[in-house]
């Protein structure tokens, strides 16, 4: 079945998915007062690997990346990489469930238990797959219009509590914390709009033309956002704290306090989060079936939404338990996603140059 759908809601479901995780958890393990000159570099390289991610679709259109590399790279390579990609989508949706659940159950439903949380967000996931991607987009659309101002409105009232001595001196580590924390931006979770080439083509937006426009809006405004949290969060709490804290956008919000009146709003970030990290979990998992249904010529990918899903559930609720063990693996995440999001790209995009190229010489 053909789902289509429009720029807005690309761009929306892209927002989403940016300020999903990154709204509550640290993205740079050790951050310092060069945060913002790091978070400015890992948007200016991302838009140039969103360039790149168009590029690979509009070579090939109508084809999303599972089809394009096993028409790259031929069968047996292809469906070998195709494979890596269905692994990785469903190791980071079980992540991004794993948080939701950690998250929900420290800040918010303390006594709840895990897995009762975690059926009643997979069921929402399985609903949503069940839907399909232009339902995903009209909600993400929906939400973001509501979201967005929001965030924008909260942002000046952090501004209230900052330490502007806390962004001095600049590169007082040199280049390498800045170096390390800009991959890690890049990975996560800027770079992770990268999903989106798994499940749309070309024909999967109704005006194919403005694919680059619609990555790259989607990668500012999602940018912009998270830059002004993170260093507001940044100058409110200082490095220690910040660097510290699980959840540091989180903490600076609950510390701000307009004269006993406007305060403890801090559930505006936990909304914000719950509803991207249902899209996100829902993109990922998408993006897994997708591959599957590529990998074996299947009709329709519906059908494996409920098994992979309880598999996916199954898996949040063993691997990890707390979120001491969802840090560690935030290590071992940076490395992968280079792979997937970096070098498995920039490879496919060379050898797709010069194939194009040869064949325009014949």
């Amino acid at each position: 079945m053909k789902e289509v759908i429009s720029n807005r809601q690309g761009i929306s479901m892209i927002i989403l998915i940016m300020l999903s995780e990154s709204f509550v958890i640290n993205p740079i393990t050790n951050a310092n007062s060069d945060i913002w000159i790091i978070i400015l570099i890992a948007i200016g390289i991302t838009c140039i690997l969103s360039v790149i991610y168009c590029r690979i679709l509009v070579r090939y259109p109508g084809k999303n990346l599972y089809e394009i590399l096993i028409a790259v790279f031929g069968k047996i390579i292809g469906k070998v990489i195709s494979i890596l990609y269905i692994i990785y989508c469903f190791y980071v949706g079980t992540l991004v469930l794993t948080t939701f659940i950690l998250f929900t159950n420290i800040v918010g439903l303390i006594n709840t238990p895990k897995l009762i949380l975690s059926i009643g967000v997979i069921l929402l996931v399985i609903t949503g797959l069940k839907c399909g991607l232009e339902v995903l987009g009209r909600w993400s659309e929906f939400f973001v219009r509501i979201i967005y101002p929001i965030v924008l409105i909260t942002i000046p009232l952090m501004l209230t509590m900052v330490e502007v001595f806390n962004l001095t001196p600049v590169l007082a580590d040199g280049i390498q914390p800045i170096a390390k924390g800009t991959l890690e931006m890049i990975t996560f979770p800027l770079a992770e709009i990268f999903t989106f080439i798994l499940v749309l083509n070309t024909k999967s937006i109704r005006n194919s033309k403005s694919i680059y426009k619609l990555f790259i809006i989607g990668l500012l405004l999602g940018g912009f956002i998270l830059f002004c949290t993170h260093v507001s969060a940044y100058l409110c709490l200082g490095q220690f704290a910040y660097s510290t804290s699980y959840f540091p956008i989180y903490r600076a919000v609950s510390r701000i306090n307009i004269r006993d009146i406007l305060q403890r709003i801090e559930a505006i970030i936990a909304i914000i989060f719950m509803i991207g990290g249902f899209i996100k979990i829902t993109i990922y998992l998408l993006a897994g079936c997708k591959g599957i249904e590529s990998l074996f010529n299947l009709k329709d990918y519906k059908f494996l939404v409920t098994p992979i899903s309880l598999i996916v559930l199954i898996a949040s609720i063993t691997t990890v338990s707390s979120i001491m063990e969802l840090v560690e693996h935030q290590l071992f995440y940076t490395y992968i996603s280079v792979l997937m999001q970096l070098i498995i790209p920039i490879i496919t995009l060379i050898v797709v140059e010069i194939r194009c190229r040869i064949k325009k010489k014949n």
